[in-house]
């Protein structure tokens, strides 16, 4: 019973448990074999990759020529009216700017579209899905839509121009750029104000026609009004033909206000359009030195001790 026992043993020692080793072998000729042809799949579609790598690169180099180009051809169609009138100038900036703004976007809308293809990417269904996206965004994208009216109008009605100076929404300065989605305004101080076409509710133009220059002169109570107008009426007549920009006699409108401390005289005279502040600032200089060569004290605030 021992021996037999023994040798029963010996056997399954002898022997090995079948199936182990060519399993494992089995295992990893396919792991190697998928490997295989994993890297090969690559290898045959890299120079496909590349060609379309390639082609992509040549179409946003050819997409970002013709920007340039189409750029430069409106602006030569711009200036063609560069010896015409200042409003004839402004209306051929604003278009400048306006049809720049859109021709920009649909040329990189086509670049991303033709790129997107030689991906491989659908772009027939991409636009149907889009479509269909933008009807559930549409809400979303209200201020969008109205800011693009906004400058479709802008440009329609000729509400303004480029370098027309301008207040917007309580903003003042110098128009710098009308595109279709936005317009931007260069302050007194420098500031680039950028409105969206939207929001834009209230404009005061001051660039069309002509400008008034418009002066509110200060009055002590104490002197004879009458007095003080022959004053300011005989210092404007000799101001009329020293000042650049004027062509007549400012007009001395007599007494218009009466302030808590001085008698309001105002003056005003035609001028050019954005000259307005200059001739302003003159005539102020000139009424302050004659109102001290005559020994008058116009009227402040007492400072507080």
């Amino acid at each position: 019973m021992l021996d037999a026992m023994r040798i029963i043993a010996a056997r399954a020692k002898a022997t090995p448990v079948p199936g182990v080793g060519e399993q494992v072998a089995s295992d990893l000729k396919d792991t190697v074999s998928t490997a295989a042809e994993t890297a090969g799949d690559w290898l045959s579609r890299l120079p496909q990759a590349i060609s379309r790598t390639l082609l992509a690169l040549a179409v946003l180099a050819a997409g970002l020529l013709v920007l340039k180009i189409g750029r430069l051809v409106i602006r030569k169609l711009a200036l063609r009216h560069k010896n015409s009138s200042r409003e004839m100038i402004g209306r051929a900036k604003t278009f400048r700017s306006i049809v720049s703004s859109v021709f920009s976007y649909i040329v990189y809308f086509v670049m991303v579209a033709v790129i997107l293809y030689l991906f491989g990417v659908d772009v027939t269904s991409m636009l149907a899905a889009a479509g269909v996206v933008g009807i559930a965004i549409a809400f979303g994208a209200q201020t969008l839509v109205k800011d693009l009216l906004g400058g479709l109008f802008i440009w329609g009605e000729h509400t303004i121009a480029v370098g027309d100076v301008v207040t917007i929404n309580d903003l003042s300065g110098s128009v710098e750029e009308i595109t279709i989605r936005t317009t931007s305004i260069r302050s007194f101080n420098g500031n680039l104000h950028i409105i969206p076409n939207g929001d834009i509710r209230a404009i005061t133009n001051m660039s069309r026609g002509f400008k008034r220059a418009v002066v509110d002169v200060p009055c002590p109570y104490e002197e004879n009004q009458d007095r003080l107008v022959a004053m300011i009426r005989e210092e404007m007549e000799k101001a009329a033909p020293e000042i650049d920009g004027i062509t007549e006699i400012p007009d001395v409108m007599s007494v218009v206000a009466f302030d808590p401390n001085s008698v309001r005289v105002q003056v005003a005279v035609t001028c050019p359009v954005g000259e307005h502040w200059r001739v302003e600032r003159e005539i102020r200089a000139r009424i302050k030195s004659r109102f001290d060569a005559e020994g008058i004290v116009m009227p402040h605030w007492p400072q507080q001790e």
